[in-house]
């Protein structure tokens, strides 16, 4: 593995949850311990498309950088660990459930974390 696929694999993760929420957005919210309702998928459509659009500059970050992808994987780490500081924040405020979806989401997001930090650092 090198920081280029975790790159990649952080846009495949960006555009699969993107096509998860578009499908099925009240099992989502559902597993978030939240409930669907019209306005709600209207949100959702709109992050959606900022979250696709996000991924596609994620996954072409690679070949605009080349050899330069080291200097914005320290970047990527912080990025990677804002929706768990996120959702820790909700889940200590009561705002959100403390449900699997949340530390199965969290997992993710450090994981990533620790890529980007172990692959930024790497030597080539």
């Amino acid at each position: 593995m090198n920081l280029k696929l975790v790159f990649r694999i952080y846009a495949g993760f960006g555009a699969l949850f993107v096509i998860l929420g578009l499908l099925s957005p009240d099992a989502m919210l559902e597993s978030f311990g939240m409930t669907y309702n019209d306005e709600v998928g209207i949100m959702i459509q709109f992050v959606s498309m900022i979250q696709l659009m996000f991924a596609v500059v994620v996954w072409q970050l690679p070949d605009w950088l080349g050899d330069n992808l080291t200097k914005a994987g320290s970047t990527f780490m912080v990025l990677s660990l804002i929706p768990v500081a996120l959702n820790i924040f909700h889940v200590m405020t009561d705002t959100l459930p403390a449900t699997g979806a949340f530390f199965v989401e969290n997992g993710v997001w450090v994981v990533f974390a620790g890529l980007f930090y172990f692959y930024s650092k790497k030597p080539a």
